[in-house]
């Protein structure tokens, strides 16, 4: 079972009463707790001995509660990352005596610490860790790793410092009192502001959905990460173990059309303006398919050989090859956000501001629409000329001759858009295909109505349609494809299973929809977190995890399906 818990800076994953997962001082950067990826990896761990029940919810977002029985007693655990601060608090109560293992190890479990009193520092930098405690109890060192605790209530600290002489045990701050009470209440005051209650069909996880969404922006540039985890396996044991924590275009714009549909236009606003701010002059708009969390140019992949993996599944890497492909739908993925956002605002200041932009990137998309791609899976095979790729760029220029005919000015992309659409339905036929020539089918046709490509009734969407649940329906959950360069796609995958319940909501079969919507709801568990795939014998997610742009589209789904009732 594991936890997600984030102060929009950084994030932390936490299996049962465990730190497993923790990158500082942001996102991306390397983990000090990397026991997720490997068992001698580091980590923050309440031991409380014999469990004989354990649950877990988050009563207010982002702050994860943890309910733990033994023998002895019960405990309660809380869990949060204060805003403004690269630190996890732990609140704990407890009945019985326990233990604390603080056990961070730098650079992803590479480099051990040189112990320095309650501080652990980094033997290869100049950063360090401090475990750190208020707590109304006994508590002894019982040797560098682990502190045993009385029955009691206080909180335990994980303090991450980028230099030993900024710490909090620092001569810098030595005179300077410590309250791990006020950044812990004023944290769930800040989530609770952020995420009031909703009376809306599958509340709590409609609630969490969108806790997710805020809590994967990256608060200093806007920027939305796709997952706050690396090389969590699509299978168990195999090698598609890839890196999410970046900003990707697609996901990005998912993420943020999303919250336009929750009425989070702000929020949407300022993942919009990181995007815009990407788009150069020199070459395709989006140069690269995804970013740093800060804008930056992405880093190469590489493997981590040192670290055994998510149960046993290597390699680890870092970094992500999708950096170096070429993937053409991801303008019309932004371009349909930011009509969105110009539709339900009307903000014609901010438009015009873009404009250059936005004219830019569609004239760019009508002169190399014939090119081939790698396509929204990022396949690492051959280019093609993947059908749901040129349907994207379509909605880029037809987003842009919508905001220039609403401002008066020439839609000078309408013959380059039809010559496009008239192509792909050359190329369909009956249904349409992965790519010309492929006897596939791909989930990635089921957003094109979503887009207004074409009508939900139209025929050759609904041949589509169904050859999509004919060949890719999996107990009742959409796999993306039936095979691609690495072989058989195993597992069902958790956004073109919603993008089959929305499609349903347009077709009037809500029950269906609902069907869908109800399933995934279930396999969520109680913290209501979903991953990337779903292994439909374990009934277990695989990929990353949670992976941002399902819980997108969980909040897109239960808003139309509000709205179409």
């Amino acid at each position: 079972m594991l936890g997600f818990i984030s102060n929009q800076i950084t994030s932390a994953i936490i299996d049962g009463t465990s730190v497993v997962w923790f990158p500082v001082p942001k996102f991306d950067s390397p983990s000090i707790f990397s026991k997720l990826v490997d068992e001698r990896g580091g980590e923050f761990s309440v031991v409380p001995g014999k469990v004989t029940y354990m649950a877990q919810e988050y009563r207010d977002p982002m702050v994860l509660t943890t309910y733990v029985e033994t023998d002895q007693g019960k405990m309660v655990i809380q869990d949060l990352i204060p805003i403004g601060e690269t630190i996890i608090i732990r609140r704990v109560e407890s009945e019985f005596p326990f233990r604390v293992v603080f056990n961070p190890i730098f650079h992803y479990g590479l480099y051990r610490p040189v112990p320095d009193g309650n501080r652990r520092i980094n033997p290869r930098g100049r950063d360090c860790v401090a475990f750190l405690y208020e707590y109304d109890g006994e508590v002894e060192m019982e040797s560098d790793d682990v502190w045993k605790f009385s029955s009691g209530k206080g909180y335990l600290v994980a303090n991450y410092s980028s230099d030993a002489k900024h710490g909090p045990l620092s001569e810098r701050t030595s005179h300077l009192s410590l309250d791990f009470s006020r950044p812990f209440e004023k944290t769930v005051e800040y989530w609770r502001r952020s995420l009031p209650k909703s009376r809306i069909y599958l509340e709590d996880l409609y609630t969490t959905s969108l806790a997710v969404l805020l809590g994967s922006i990256y608060a200093p540039s806007g920027g939305p990460v796709a997952s706050p985890t690396t090389s969590l396996p699509e299978v168990i044991g195999g090698s598609r173990n890839w890196d999410y924590r970046f900003a990707w275009v697609r996901d990005s714009s998912i993420i943020a059309e999303s919250l336009l549909d929750a009425d989070y236009v702000v929020k949407a606003r300022d993942i919009i303006n990181f995007l815009l701010s990407l788009i150069n002059f020199s070459s395709k708009p989006f140069f690269y398919p995804l970013y740093t969390v800060e804008g930056t140019i992405p880093p190469p992949e590489r493997k981590l050989p040192w670290l055994s993996g998510f149960r046993g599944s290597r390699p680890v890497t870092v970094g992500n090859g999708a950096s170096t492909q070429v993937q053409l739908d991801v303008e019309g993925f932004f371009m349909a956000t930011l009509y969105k956002y110009f539709e339900k605002t009307g903000d014609r200041v901010y438009i015009y501001d873009a404009l250059e932009k936005i004219f830019y990137l569609a004239d760019w998309e009508a002169e190399n629409w014939r090119m081939k791609d790698s396509g929204i899976w990022e396949d690492r095979g051959e280019p093609q000329h993947y059908i749901h790729s040129k349907v994207m760029m379509w909605v880029a220029m037809d987003r842009a001759g919508k905001i220039a005919s609403t401002l008066g000015m020439q839609d000078r992309w309408k013959d380059a858009r039809e010559e496009l659409r008239s192509w792909i339905l050359e190329q369909s036929g009956e249904y349409f295909p992965r790519y010309p020539g492929s006897d596939q089918v791909d989930a990635s046709i089921l957003s094109a109505p979503l887009y207004d490509f074409v009508d939900v009734n139209d025929k050759v969407f609904l041949n589509t349609l169904r050859r999509v649940e004919r060949d890719l329906v999996k107990d009742g959950f959409v796999k993306r494809y039936v095979s691609d360069f690495m072989g058989e796609a195993k597992h069902p995958f958790l956004l073109t299973t919603l993008w089959l319940a929305r499609i349903y909501i347009r077709l009037g079969e809500t029950g269906k929809a609902r069907d869908l919507l109800e399933r995934l709801d279930r396999v969520s568990g109680s913290l209501h977190l979903l991953g990337e795939h779903l292994d439909t014998s374990t009934l277990e997610f695989t990929g990353n995890f949670p992976q941002v742009f399902v819980h997108a589209q969980v909040v897109s789904a239960l808003k139309e399906l509000e709205r179409f009732q």
